[in-house]
């Protein structure tokens, strides 16, 4: 049974006859029961996986790129490292109740590999829609890890449904990036991820959830001072 959700005029969520009711980044939608081949019945256990896949798939396609170098070590045959990180997401970071599911996204993990992760991670926003990463490099012999290893950044805007990455500016070596968010981000609160791959692409370290950053604006000039 379906329930209506803010009136006549708003979503419900539930199943109503072959229509289902959902709720996903603050859009009501609704769409019908997929067709079943050989006359079978889809069974709610189906549904409810289906569901919980496609939340998976649209949280990840945007950034499909960064799954791929963040995952690519750990690719197999017919599985790309985008397609892992699907199967992360479905499998760790899905919450709620079907069929008002969504991703959480401090369970998501954009890289993961034996590489080891960099020290004291931070993020700061800065004036002007800048965000600055941080971290230490403590790479010595004997762990797996290179001065020569690049960081993967990814930003995540929720309320407007967008990500910033970046692959390859700068190095552990760096101990920083800086990312350029769009000025309409400014005032937003943003999740933001931090990882590493090594330079040839070949292994990655599980990324680390930062945390919330809110956006800071470009600030406004100071007036001149009358004569």
């Amino acid at each position: 049974m379906g329930s209506i959700r803010r009136g006549i005029q708003g979503g419900f969520s539930g199943k109503v006859g072959n229509v289902v009711g959902a709720h996903w980044r603050g859009i009501d939608y609704m769409r019908s029961l997929p067709r079943v081949s050989k006359g079978r019945p889809v069974t709610e256990e189906q549904l409810m996986h289906r569901v919980r896949f496609a939340a998976a798939v649209a949280f990840a396609k945007p950034i499909s790129y960064v799954f791929n170098v963040g995952y690519g070590k750990l690719a197999k045959q017919k599985l790309t490292g985008y397609n892992l990180g699907v199967r992360q997401i479905f499998k760790e970071a899905i919450v709620g109740e079907h069929p008002d599911v969504s991703v959480d996204p401090t369970l998501v993990r954009v890289s993961a590999g034996d590489l080891v992760r960099p020290r004291n991670p931070t993020a700061e926003a800065l004036p002007g829609q800048l965000l600055r990463l941080a971290w230490v490099d403590h790479t010595r012999d004997g762990i797996k890890a290179d001065h020569s290893d690049r960081a993967i950044a990814v930003v995540y805007n929720a309320t407007k449904a967008e990500y910033v990455y970046d692959t390859a500016t700068a190095k552990r070596l760096d101990e920083e990036l800086l990312l350029e968010l769009p000025d309409y981000f400014a005032g937003d609160e943003v999740h933001v991820y931090l990882g590493m791959v090594s330079k040839t692409g070949g292994i990655a370290c599980n990324s680390l959830y930062l945390g919330t950053v809110t956006v800071s604006g470009t600030p406004e000039p100071e007036p001149e001072p009358e004569p």
